[in-house]
């Protein structure tokens, strides 16, 4: 039995004494500029390269109704996978974005979206990315640029975007 006294006191003891919560002292009034990671317009080096390499990227277009890379945007898919090959973007993931028109109906244009962004995806493999930095998403017709009702907007809306993921 003093065994078990002892130790339930020694236990009480540690546990009170142990646990005791220490305010941290900081002040406050003083600025550390070396831990400052923004920079002078408010955004991180980290957003700022983030979005150099999305504003860098090219979109990849689409004939209608269809998901292959045309032969003049080969380029394009090329020059994506140099970029997010770069030294400064394997530390990111990229998800691809398929778009399309707005004729079809909901379900087809979002199947159809899904084929670009894979055919993108399988291009940029191809150039060596590795397949699992690469996502996939389609947005089908809900994500135009281009809300006007001619050819030239439908073009700019059967697209493949890029968006770089920390």
């Amino acid at each position: 039995m003093g065994k078990l006294a002892l130790t339930s006191l020694a236990v009480a003891v540690l546990v009170l004494t142990g646990c005791s919560q220490k305010s941290p002292e900081v002040d406050m009034t003083k600025k550390d500029v070396t831990s400052s990671t923004k920079t002078d317009d408010g955004m991180s080096a980290l957003q700022k390269l983030i979005a150099s390499l999305e504003a860098n990227s090219k979109k990849v277009y689409f004939d209608f109704d269809k998901y292959n890379i045309r032969k003049d945007q080969q380029a394009n898919v090329d020059a994506n996978a140099a970029l997010f090959n770069s030294a400064e973007a394997k530390q990111f993931s990229i998800k691809v974005e398929g778009n399309c028109d707005e004729f079809g109906t909901d379900e087809y244009n979002y199947a159809l979206g899904l084929k670009r962004a894979k055919s993108v995806k399988d291009g940029l493999v191809a150039k060596g990315m590795v397949a699992d930095r690469v996502t996939v998403v389609s947005y089908g017709e809900s994500n135009p640029t281009c809300n006007d009702k001619n050819k030239e907007c439908w073009d700019k809306n059967r697209r493949a975007e890029f968006k770089v993921l920390p």
